[in-house]
């Protein structure tokens, strides 16, 4: 059921607004003293307010439909039911199945799957502060997301306190991200989660401070991203784990004592990695990595059928054979789907469009890129850690979302992660080749 917006909703949300505007500058000015990157706060958190109120005003009058009602109806049955019944708060709310089987829904098989009914279930909090408002809801997703894009973002602007400015494009500034990763969606919850786990990682191997709140955050947010979407974790722990053991090089004085323990901590990390990661899939159902080649093709074959019979957006990557080896075959064109397509000549509707530009002015970027740094490309990305770890990530994801993905509307949402990273590295890399040529 599509949410109907009144005066009501308008008139609350420019209470909302306010009340977040007047705490952020209350926020800037105790902050920005000793962190020069809080003067773009209210850049970056109007980007993401808007998209969110966008995003919304953009479901409801123009796409008419999308998981985010799904998302939202059972959330807001669920608030009523909490307040009709209020004794059985409780049992509902840790019995997946008691709150499925409690409140009838149209469509409640589609709450049975894991990471549809966790995203719901973690709707419930913030479509109770919105007043079961769509719109309402719509900004506290799009607030709460910005917060942890936000501390990733302040970390890593500390690690370049001169290029703070132009970093803010990959974390904020992308039109795509903007539209997708603002509303009540999983993406928005997701961008958040990295941005946190950016922001404990480096808290922990670079920073060395606040380490019970980094370790609290990171286990909540690595739960919950795992619960959501698992396949982004199966990328993001081991490049991290590099970045990691990057990181320890400067931890660690003296060249004989580098020469010993940086192998062994490498290798140590690596093991430690491969089997956390093969530990979570085992949980993860579907995406199971034993499974992960039929989960990429059943993808692949509903967006196909959406492409060929509603109209949408599809693309084609030619005959897929779903092997490792088949997959890595393909690579390239996936990678170049991910990053810079839809082309001009692709587009069919209005998301496609804005995609179209975001991906021509990013190839006209990493162009120039190439060609004047040509070499010195590679060297510098190896020579900086976070550019390597964020180039390293993008390249996985975006293989795995151009194989699995074949419809442009979905790969829009899809690669908003490795596009943030991919945009970031390359703009950590132009930047330290001007350093170098200056």
């Amino acid at each position: 059921m599509i949410p109907e917006l009144g005066l009501y909703d308008f008139v609350l949300a420019f209470l909302y607004l306010f009340i977040i505007y007047v705490f952020a500058l209350f926020y800037i000015r105790i902050k920005k003293h000793e962190n020069p990157e809080y003067k773009y706060f209210l850049w970056a958190l109007s980007a993401k307010l808007f998209g969110g109120i966008f995003f919304a005003l953009f479901s409801i009058y123009y796409y008419k439909g999308g998981d985010t009602f799904f998302y939202f109806n059972a959330a807001e049955g669920w608030v009523n039911y909490i307040i009709d019944n209020p004794l059985d708060n409780l049992k509902m709310l840790l019995s997946s199945e008691q709150l499925i089987d409690d409140y009838s829904f149209e469509h409640n098989y589609i709450y049975r799957a894991n990471d549809v009914f966790t995203m719901a279930y973690n709707t419930i909090l913030l479509t109770f502060i919105g007043l079961n408002s769509y719109l309402l809801t719509s900004i506290l997703f799009a607030f709460t997301s910005f917060l942890g894009l936000w501390f990733g973002y302040s970390n890593l602007s500390k690690l370049y306190p001169n290029i703070s400015k132009y970093l803010l494009i990959g974390f904020f500034f992308v039109p795509t991200a903007i539209l997708w990763s603002s509303g009540i969606l999983k993406d928005t919850v997701t961008q958040g989660i990295i941005g946190w786990l950016i922001y404990t990682v480096s808290n922990l191997f670079i920073f060395n401070r606040k380490k019970i709140l980094s370790i609290l955050i990171l286990v909540i947010g690595a739960y919950i991203l795992f619960k959501l979407k698992p396949y982004i974790l199966y990328v993001l722990i081991p490049c991290f784990f590099i970045w990691i053991q990057s990181s320890s090089k400067e931890l660690i004085k003296g060249s004989f004592i580098r020469i010993i323990i940086l192998p062994i901590l490498l290798v140590f990390l690596l093991i430690s990695g491969y089997f956390l990661t093969l530990s979570f899939s085992e949980s993860a159902g579907k995406y199971n990595l034993e499974n992960i080649d039929k989960t990429l093709e059943g993808f692949q074959g509903w967006h196909t059928y959406l492409a060929e019979t509603q109209d949408q957006s599809g693309y084609t990557l030619g005959d897929m054979d779903f092997t490792p080896l088949g997959m890595l075959s393909i690579a390239p064109a996936a990678l170049n789907v991910t990053f810079f397509r839809p082309y001009l000549w692709e587009v069919r509707n209005l998301p496609t469009l804005l995609g179209a530009f975001e991906g021509l002015v990013l190839f006209i970027f990493f162009l120039y890129l190439v060609i004047k740094l040509r070499l010195r490309l590679f060297i510098l990305l190896f020579k900086s850690k976070e550019a390597f770890f964020m180039m390293l990530f993008a390249i996985i994801f975006g293989v795995v979302v151009g194989i699995s993905s074949y419809n442009f509307g979905a790969l829009s949402r899809y690669k908003i992660p490795a596009e943030m990273f991919f945009i970031t590295s390359l703009i950590i890399v132009y930047y330290k080749s001007k350093e170098q040529t200056n």
